[in-house]
């Protein structure tokens, strides 16, 4: 088991119960940039003045030499009247964190900043992306900003391919809410959410609205290429799912003789290329 303190020194579970400044609290390393045996005590009188600077980033260089002056080996040296023991958490060895913090500690890197991205990647890990809530990307596409608009359907998308219900049903719900295209930019939008919508596992659950949209999409030379992104997707759906449909859409005459003849080829093998 490792114990690793807050301010990223470890300290190894084979070390002796002795305290030295290595324990304490006000005890900082002497280099941000390696790891070194060397520190500084941060209650000497000497750094009052930079105190702040050197816990909130690396060693200035107003006071680098300073702390070249008065550095000394933290493991060995005794503590003091004021030694505050460093606060800790222990990391079993045989998790992800464990691991990672070991293998970082054998190779002489573990920094404050590695240790702070090892525990982000464990968290990461750890977030359950079926249950994640979507409620910032749902009012990142009702404001309609276009940059916003479009980092929100990238992310539904993700948490759509990690099969999170949610962002599959927010997205689908916004898609169904546009018009009808009349631009080549209205249909890059729509195909673009389509192609995240594409990310879920049952296909089928898109069927209803893309045969609604069929149907109320009149064919020109615009929307061509939008309502060839939807028979592509429906290629990818069971048969049995777009086979009645599609054959009602196809008795009453509302498609181009082309566009017959590709939908005839759809339903009569649902694995043929659009």
């Amino acid at each position: 088991m490792n114990r690793m303190p807050r301010n990223g020194q470890n300290i190894d579970a084979d070390t002796p119960n002795r305290k030295t400044c290595l324990d304490c609290s006000a005890y900082l390393p002497a280099s941000n940039d390696e790891a070194t045996e060397f520190g500084i005590c941060l209650n000497e009188d000497a750094f009052e003045p930079f105190v702040e600077e050197l816990l909130n980033g690396p060693i200035p260089d107003s006071c680098r030499a300073l702390v070249e002056q008065m550095k000394f080996e933290g493991e060995t040296h005794p503590i003091c009247a004021n030694f505050q023991q460093i606060e800790s958490i222990e990391i079993e060895d045989s998790t992800f964190l464990g691991q990672r913090l070991r293998d970082l500690a054998e190779k002489g890197k573990l920094t404050p900043e590695a240790v702070e991205a090892a525990i982000f990647e464990d968290r990461v890990m750890h977030i359950d992306w079926k249950t994640q809530p979507v409620d910032q990307y749902t009012c990142q596409l009702e404001r309609g900003i276009p940059e916003e608009r479009d980092k929100a359907i990238s992310s539904l998308g993700a948490l759509i391919a990690l099969e999170n219900l949610e962002a599959f049903q927010a997205l689908l719900r916004f898609l169904a809410s546009l018009p009808p295209p009349t631009t080549l930019s209205e249909v890059h939008l729509k195909s673009r959410i389509l192609h995240q919508l594409g990310f879920v596992k049952s296909k089928e659950a898109v069927v209803p609205y893309l045969m609604e949209e069929l149907g109320r999409t009149k064919s020109d030379n615009t929307t061509r290429q939008w309502i060839l992104e939807i028979l592509q997707f429906l290629g990818r759906c069971p048969l049995q799912v777009i086979k009645e449909p599609l054959e009602q859409m196809l008795a009453d005459g509302r498609f181009s003789f082309r566009l017959k003849r590709r939908i005839l080829n759809l339903i009569s093998d649902s694995s043929s290329e659009i």
